[in-house]
């Protein structure tokens, strides 16, 4: 009887195990597992996509960092397989013409860095860097110009 539970027992456990999907390294060098139907989303949105990197954005959401057509993006999928949040790389010279106009007036001699375009909750917002001598902020505009966000970067800040 003992030989029989133990058999039950280790049956269970294998099986728990192999349902648990594989296993994908995030930043920060922890192990996140992605599921099945997150994987399989962002496969079919995006079939072409290379260097895909995991990471669990939060609980419950799953972030991919890869590249496509040699710009660099990110999606956030749910568990449920819904896309959150799109990022893509874009270039200064891609940014709507009223977010370089804002630009010239209010950040004029500030250098821009990672300027992406982001996509969520059906709105489109524009995020970058701008850095003048030690003064380093991170910015968000939406399409029309307007200023969403003004944060300032310390020395130690990493996003």
């Amino acid at each position: 009887m003992k030989n029989k539970l133990v058999i039950v027992l280790m049956v269970l456990f294998s099986t728990c195990a192999m349902a648990q999907g594989k296993k994908e390294k995030s930043k920060e060098n922890q192990t996140v597992t992605v599921p099945e139907l997150v994987k399989k989303e962002f496969a079919k949105k995006y079939p072409l996509a290379t260097k895909v990197k995991w990471s669990l954005e939060k609980a419950g959401e799953y972030e991919a960092e890869f590249d496509l057509n040699k710009k660099e993006m990110s999606v956030v999928i749910n568990e449920k397989g819904t896309v959150l949040e799109i990022e893509t790389e874009i270039k200064e010279a891609e940014l709507p013409q009223a977010v370089k106009a804002t630009l010239a007036k209010d950040f004029a001699g500030y250098k821009l860095d990672e300027c992406e375009k982001v996509e969520a909750k059906g709105k489109v917002s524009y995020e970058m860097e701008a850095k003048k001598a030690k003064v380093e902020y991170e910015l968000v505009f939406d399409s029309k110009g307007n200023l969403l966000k003004k944060k300032e970067k310390k020395n130690n800040d990493n996003d």
